[in-house]
Parts: C-alpha cells; sequence; structure tokens
C-alpha cells in the first residue's frame, strides 16, 4: 500500500505519482457510477421475466459485490489509503456479476458489452499482472459459456436466447468477436495508460527546466540588489541613447538592465531600459523586447509606466525610456507590512482598472505578482514588466508553448502550458489578493514541479486560517482562484466590484451560491497544523 502525504503535494515527483492520485479520483466516480447503475438495475432483475434461479444467484453475488463496492469507496475518501491491490476483488466481483447477468439476459445478446467497458477502466490500473488477471478472467468465463452452448452442453438460459437455427460458424465468430473486444480493452487500457505517465513525464521535464530558471532569475536578483545598493555604473553609463545620457544602474533583469538617465536638451529625468548586450544577437528576445515596447505605448493609462521615447527596429540598440518611478512595489511593502482594508481595495480597483483596459485592447499580462506591482509616492498603483504580455490573438511562436510567469501566482491553464487570456490575469490578480490578506504566497512546495502540480490541482490553504477573514471575501477569493476560468470573474473590472462588495460584507447570494458550489469540487486546503508565520514574497 503506497502511503501519502496530506500536505501540500510538495512530493509530486514522479508521472506514477501524479497518474496515481488521478486514478484515485477515477476510481471513486467509477464505483460511485457502479452502485447507482447496480440499485437501477435490481427492479429491472425482478419484472423481466428471466430464469429464476439465474436471478437469485445473480441478485445474491450483485448485492455481495454492491457492498464491497461501497466499502471501498468510502476508505478511498481520504486518498492516501488507496491501495491498487483491493480492486482484485472488487474486480473479480464485478466480472462474476457480468458472467451471471450475461447467462441471464443471453449468452449472444449484447450483455457482454457491459463487461467491456468495466474491463477497460480496471485494466488502465497499476498492477500489470492484475490487469492481465482481470482481462484473462473474463475472455476465458465468456468462452466457457459459449462454448457449453454452442456444443449443446446446456441451452442459451437467458430470455433473449440465441434464435434456432443459428448456424454454428456464426456463433462461433460472435463469441470470438467478443473476445477480441475484451482483449482490444485490455490493449487500449494500458496503451491510454502509458500514454498519460509519457505525458505526465514531458510536462514534469518541462518544469525542471523552468526550475532552472528559477535559479537563473534568483541570480539576477542577487545582480539586482547589489546594483541596488552600490548605483554602480553598467556597461552602457556614459553613453547618449537616443535622447537620453545613460547613468547608473537602476536595477537588471533576466532580458534587460535600467538606467538612470537625462534627456540631453532639458535635463528630464527617466529610466531607459536596454536589451542586454549578450542577448542583441537573439531574434526572440529582441523580438519580445520590441513587443513590450509596443504593449506598454497601447495602454494610455496612469496605471501603466509613461513611455518617453522608444528605439524603432531599424535602431542598433534597442531601448525603452520611460518615466522615472518613486515609491516602492508591492513585494516590498508586503514584507515591511500589510496592505489591507482600503488601501487594498483601492490597489484592486487601480489594478483591475488597468487590467481590464489591457484586455479591451486584446493584451495579457500574465505575469501579476507583488513585484510587478508599484505604489509611487502620489499613490497611484503601476503595473510594471510588459515583458511576457502577449496580445490574445498571438500565435505564441514567441513561447513556443512553453510555462511562462510566475508559479505560484499563475493560473492553473497556464501552469499546465495551455493558451491563455485575459482570466489568466483575473486569477493571478485574486493570488495577489490572497496573499495581501493571508501574509503568505497562495503555493509552497520544494521545487517547481510540486509547484505547478498544486497550482493545477489543489486550493491554497482556507484564508481564515491565517486572521479575521469574513464569509464574504473567503467565497470572493473562492471565486477568483476557481480552477476553470469559465467560472471565474470573467473580467477584472468585475472581480474589483466583486471585491469591494465583499469587502463591504455586500456579496451577491447568487455568487454566494457559485462559491460553495466551487468549494464542493475544489475545497480549500486544509492546514493540519497551526498556520506557519508568514513568509514573504
Amino acid at each position: 500500500m503506497i502511503e501519502r502525504s496530506t500536505d501540500l503535494p510538495t512530493i509530486m515527483t514522479t508521472a506514477a505519482d501524479a497518474l496515481h492520485d488521478e486514478e484515485v479520483i477515477g476510481t471513486r466516480k467509477f464505483l460511485r457510477l457502479g452502485l447507482l447503475i447496480a440499485i437501477g438495475v435490481v427492479p429491472m432483475i425482478l419484472i423481466v421475466p428471466g430464469n429464476p434461479r439465474i436471478a437469485k444467484v445473480l441478485l445474491a453475488v450483485l448485492g455481495v459485490t454492491w457492498l464491497g463496492s461501497l466499502w471501498m469507496y468510502r476508505r478511498l475518501a481520504p486518498p492516501a489509503k488507496f491501495d491498487a491491490r483491493l480492486l482484485n476483488p472488487i474486480a473479480l466481483g464485478a466480472i462474476a456479476v457480468g458472467v451471471i447477468g450475461i447467462l441471464y439476459v443471453g449468452v449472444f445478446s449484447a450483455a457482454p458489452v457491459m463487461v467491456s467497458l468495466g474491463l477497460f477502466f480496471f485494466c488502465r490500473s497499476e498492477s500489470f499482472a492484475s490487469a492481465l488477471g482481470a482481462c484473462v478472467l473474463a475472455i476465458a468465463s465468456h468462452s466457457l459459456i459459449c462454448a457449453l452452448v454452442i456444443s449443446g452442453t446446456i441451452e442459451d438460459p437467458g430470455f433473449y436466447p440465441v434464435r434456432a437455427g443459428v448456424p454454428t460458424e456464426a456463433l462461433i465468430a460472435t463469441a470470438f468477436t467478443m473476445q477480441q473486444l475484451y482483449a482490444l480493452c485490455f490493449v487500449l487500457a494500458r496503451l491510454t495508460r502509458k500514454s498519460s505517465l509519457r505525458a505526465i513525464d514531458q510536462l514534469q521535464k518541462a518544469t525542471r527546466l523552468a526550475a532552472v530558471r528559477d535559479a537563473q532569475v534568483a541570480e539576477l536578483q542577487m545582480d539586482l540588489d547589489r546594483a541596488l545598493k552600490i548605483g554602480g555604473p553598467g556597461r552602457f553609463s556614459g553613453h547618449v541613447i537616443g535622447s537620453w545620457e545613460l547613468g547608473n544602474v537602476l536595477g537588471r533583469g533576466a532580458m534587460g538592465e535600467v538606467y538612470d538617465a537625462m534627456h540631453v536638451k532639458t535635463g528630464a529625468q527617466a529610466a531607459v531600459k536596454m536589451l542586454r548586450r549578450e542577448l542583441l544577437a537573439d531574434a526572440k528576445h529582441v523580438e519580445r523586447f520590441f513587443r513590450e515596447v509596443r504593449i506598454a505605448a497601447t495602454i494610455d493609462s496612469p496605471n501603466v509606466v509613461k513611455v518617453l521615447e522608444a528605439s524603432s527596429s531599424t535602431d542598433q540598440i534597442p531601448f525603452l525610456a520611460m518615466e522615472l518611478l518613486r515609491g516602492h512595489t508591492l513585494g516590498e511593502i508586503l514584507r515591511t507590512g500589510e496592505l489591507t482594508g482600503s488601501k487594498l481595495a483601492a490597489m484592486v480597483t487601480q489594478i483591475g482598472s488597468v487590467l481590464d483596459l489591457a484586455r479591451t485592447a486584446g493584451i495579457v499580462h500574465r505575469d501579476l505578482k507583488p513585484h510587478n506591482l508599484f505604489l509611487t509616492d502620489e499613490g497611484v498603483w503601476k503595473v510594471l514588466d510588459f515583458g511576457v504580455a502577449i496580445l490574445a490573438d498571438n500565435s505564441g511562436t514567441l513561447t513556443g508553448g512553453a510555462v511562462i510567469g510566475t508559479p505560484a501566482y499563475m493560473a492553473p491553464e497556464q501552469a499546465k502550458g495551455q493558451p491563455v487570456d485575459h482570466r489568466a490575469d483575473v486569477y493571478g490578480l485574486g493570488a495577489v489578493i490572497y496573499r495581501c490578506l493571508t501574509g503568505r504566497i497562495p503555493f509552497i512546495a520544494k521545487d517547481t514541479p510540486a509547484l505547478l502540480y498544486a497550482v493545477v490541482h489543489m486550493m491554497p490553504l482556507r484564508p481564515t486560517a491565517f486572521g479575521p477573514i469574513s464569509p464574504e471575501v473567503d467565497a470572493f477569493l473562492t471565486i477568483a482562484l476557481a480552477k476553470d476560468r469559465n467560472l471565474r470573474f470573467q473580467t477584472t473590472a468585475q472581480l474589483a466590484e466583486s471585491y469591494a462588495l465583499a469587502d463591504r460584507a455586500m456579496f451577491p447570494p447568487a455568487l454566494t451560491s457559485r462559491a460553495r458550489s466551487l468549494a464542493l469540487a475544489h475545497p480549500w486546503t486544509e492546514p493540519d497544523v497551526p498556520a506557519e508565520k508568514p513568509r514573504k514574497s
């Protein structure tokens, strides 16, 4: 038996582990369906004028199998108790019900098809031996009763028996076809399992590459911290780029360096972003840089950094001159304090508004997080870094379907590498609000693969575990962080309006009911121990 931790899924490091948990969910659904079908079959057995002796045996075996399935269904309520070997008696009972049911209905009727459906499910089991055993048992039992009927040893006892005068060859062909169907179910089930394992393994290889990028970003962050402390010169310091003379480095990122700059004629200050010299020969990075320029210039809002000047595609050195911001990122604010109440409401309103403006322009940011939200000294919130943003109709050729963004704040569809739309930003802003209210990032894991798994399959820890959060705000977060984007708030403007209502305990009953339904499908993760000290983003 495989024991599973009930903590956040930081142990999900193999494809088999991930598929195992999916099988637990699938098994419970299959058992629930089987229990309901069995209840519906009982009156049919009593009504249909079949062989009474076979009917009694069928009801007895069906009852035993039903009770065993009910026990298994309840046992699987905590997934950690799942043991694939416990399915063997259930499979045996199901095959027995199937064989007796075939005798009751008719050996050459359509009844054997029902057995094939159950066989396909059982043959996807972790255990190859169990799957093969179930298939062999189904084929052998069906072959035996067919042989007995065809040879004349027994008559077809079903209420839908084979008609007299049917050629023996036709009966043999029918029996052989059904046994081929059983074998085909086994083969398809094993191939399906193999394909699932391969797909999960490929995804995890991609996420390991993402982990390498995380390490690179951490190194760049250290470079940025040193640059901010020293305020020293960079490679382009002292050069005149466009209308700007570059000074000391203000910061460094994965793609570029940001310089303090002064207009050569007016003396106006600005921040000039330069593409890093080692990336100038990379057409993909150059195009991504110009894409940020285009997007930043497209959105006319006080909540987006104002573009003062930008290079053209003919310039040898790409640059972007922007207003010089003075203030702090949300990440810095949360490291030294908190953002709640009216201040949080103001942030949600301003950021929700500008993201909705981006939506109307067909732009998806894709990387909302505390470090990309900036509060100026004048009290204006601004969205930073449109470097990984996309146009809603973009083919994605610049990213090649890779996972782009910050895992802890990205939407489930984004974590799976699927195409995204503006509702990924709805999720991202919801995740930022969760961070502000709880003092903790939505997901914590030991590595990027485990983190992405949590984003796709888990809900964060229950918000009320970290402080006095109202039921209305809890319901709001349930919708904002819904796994299915169709069930989230559909725009950031709608999200901002709903948060304002939830904050004033005026959350609409319809949304409360919707949140309740979502919580049944994807409940918050419950902490096993008292909530730990909040981590800094």
